[in-house]
Formats: structure tokens, sequence, C-alpha cells
């Protein structure tokens, strides 16, 4: 069993990197870690004065229901999925924080664009690449297979299309 992390900015988009990382991982059984980071307070006043948790209004029952979906569309690939969150920005903090939660691979693609979805978000770059934790950075092409009523409805759309564009001469 395998514990993957995977950054996420509450949109739809992390969902897509959890989608690739289950078909690049194949048949292996995950543990998923949906996970976010958050500047620590500075200053006693901002601790005073913001009783909320930054996470609380970005987990939305669009999240939650993402996560069950995911759970229940991949049951044998997906032990668990679950939200996590670190204040901190120093890649010794990240350290204990995978050491912790014993993440042995971290979903960061190449092209990964950080979203800073709230005031405290830190981008995540320099803890991932100094954690010693492997990178899944590519990822396999989820093929599709086409159906022969999917062959033939195209090939009736071609031929309409055809008559159409003769019709028309």
């Amino acid at each position: 069993m395998r514990n993957v992390l995977v950054h996420t900015d509450f949109s739809a988009a992390s969902f897509d990197l959890v989608e690739k990382a289950i078909h690049t991982m194949g048949e292996q059984v995950l543990n998923i870690t949906l996970f976010h980071a958050f500047q620590m307070p500075f200053f006693v006043n901002d601790l005073i004065r913001n009783q909320r948790k930054p996470y609380h209004d970005l987990l939305t029952d669009a999240f939650r229901n993402n996560c069950k979906q995911i759970k229940q569309q991949y049951p044998r690939q997906v032990n668990s999925i679950v939200f996590r969150h670190l204040y901190g920005n120093t890649p010794a903090v990240f350290r204990h924080f995978v050491d912790a939660n014993d993440i042995d691979l971290i979903v960061y693609p190449e092209l990964y664009e950080f979203v800073q979805v709230h005031p405290d978000s830190v981008n995540p770059d320099t803890m991932f690449k100094k954690s010693r934790v492997p990178l899944l950075r590519q990822f396999k092409s989820k093929r599709r297979v086409i159906t022969i009523p999917e062959i033939r409805a195209v090939e009736e759309e071609a031929v309409a299309l055809l008559k159409l564009l003769n019709a028309q001469s």
C-alpha cells in the first residue's frame, strides 16, 4: 500500500491529478492525502483575530463529494482519501509532516502551477523538492476504448455532413 500526497487548491483540477495518479500507479492500493500548506501566523493578534481555520471556507460540500466520488469510482485502488493541512513553509517542517503521515510518494506534475486560494497559502515547490520523497512528475495516459456504436455514430455523422455539402454544391 502506497501513501500518496497530492497538493490541492480545492478545485476539480486537484481531483484530475488524483485520477491521473491512480491510473499511473496501476493496481496498487493507495492512501491518498490531499494537502495544502498555510503560512504560520506571525503575530499573536493574528491568532486571536482569526478564530476560523484558513481552510474552513475551502472545504466545501463539492470538495467532500469529490473525495467520496473518487473512493467510490476506484474502490480497489483507493483505500482512503483524506485532507491534511500544514502550518509552515520550511523543508524541515514538511519533512516532519511527511514522516508523521508516512508519505512515500508526492504527486507533483512537471507543469504544476501553484494557485494561491487563501492569503496564507504557501507554494509547496521548495518543500516538495527538498523532502527527499520521490516525486511523480509524469503520468501514463488514460487510454480510452472506442466502442463500435461510437464508431458507427461518427460514420453516420460524416456521411450526413458529406450529403449536406454535396447538396449545397
